[in-house]
């Protein structure tokens, strides 16, 4: 207790706050209803976490090679330079997957009059993988086409069916159901588009492989 106050007690008891000295809130908490906590260093240790924090933003702004007066700049400048490089990067991964969306094409196999594709993306993120999709949907009306790719431990798959391939009976979102299965995941969507997970990468192969008996359950 410092005076007379009773709101501040810092555990040491104080008779004049002069006592503690410099003092530094590091932190403030709830602790029950309409009571909170605040921690601070004082005296001596003040000084000492002052030189700590000076020395961790040298060494940030060394890595940034500027000085720490205009960390900040530096900082927003990098965030944006990343920014721009994301969208680069997205545009690239648009271009490569409409090579990849050619190639398809050429190695659909038919199953009971539809065409039908299952294949693995090298380097596809989910997003890329709705992308061609949708333009997969918008140009083939007579197609299926489940895609998946992995990324670490995790399987993403996407199952499109064109409009003209729904009307034969053929379902993404019962598709994307069994293919799931096979790889330790599950998912469901509509007739016309389903995504799903995995777990087990080691099994996506067995799992593509199975689509077109899946699909000819279905019609």
């Amino acid at each position: 207790q410092a005076g007379d106050s009773i709101e501040l007690c810092g555990g040491t008891h104080l008779d004049n706050t002069a006592k503690a000295g410099s003092l530094k809130i590091i932190g403030e908490a709830s602790v029950a209803a309409g009571v909170r906590r605040i921690e601070a260093v004082t005296g001596k240790a003040v000084l000492q976490m002052m030189n700590e924090r000076q020395a961790v933003l040298n060494e940030a702004a060394a890595a940034l090679k500027t000085n720490p007066n205009e960390l900040v700049v530096k900082v927003e400048q990098q965030i944006n330079d990343m920014r721009a490089l994301n969208k680069k990067l997205e545009k690239m991964g648009a271009k490569v997957a409409a090579m990849q969306m050619v190639d398809l094409f050429n190695v659909s196999r038919d199953v009971k009059g539809i065409e039908v594709v299952a294949t693995k993306l090298d380097d596809a993120t989910p997003e890329m993988l709705r992308t061609m999709g949708d333009d997969i949907k918008s140009k083939k009306e007579n197609m299926v086409a489940v895609l998946s790719a992995v990324n670490g431990d995790k399987v993403s798959l996407l199952c499109v069916c064109g409009a003209e391939a729904v009307k034969k009976g053929a379902h993404a979102g019962k598709i994307i159901k069994e293919v799931a299965k096979i790889v330790g995941g599950g998912g469901g969507g509509r007739p016309d588009n389903a995504t799903a997970g995995g777990k087990n990468p080691a099994k996506l192969e067995e799992a593509l492989e199975a689509v077109n008996n899946i699909v000819d359950a279905l019609l």
